[in-house]
């Protein structure tokens, strides 16, 4: 099977979430480390210039913790730059 390739880079919550994905996609796929991404500041900085440079995808599970992740990126992102 041959994987769909994504131009953008893709933002999900944590590892298992990225080996599944990187199992059906070509694509950049960086994880949040879940709430680590509150206070990882290289990480958001790098995201957010990744969003400015490509844009970027937001994939978060919809429960309240992908939610909260979701915002708080969101909050630090301007809202052109992010796809959901």
């Amino acid at each position: 099977m041959e994987k769909l390739r994504i131009i953008y880079p893709i933002i999900v919550e944590g590892k298992y979430d990225k080996i599944k994905l990187s199992s059906l996609l070509d694509a950049v796929i960086i994880t949040t480390d879940g709430f680590g991404i509150f206070k990882d500041k290289e990480k958001q900085k790098f995201i957010r210039s990744l969003a400015e440079k490509r844009g970027i995808l937001i994939l978060t599970d919809s429960d309240s913790a992908g939610l909260m992740i979701r915002s708080f990126l969101g909050g630090s992102i301007k809202k052109e730059y992010i796809k959901h």
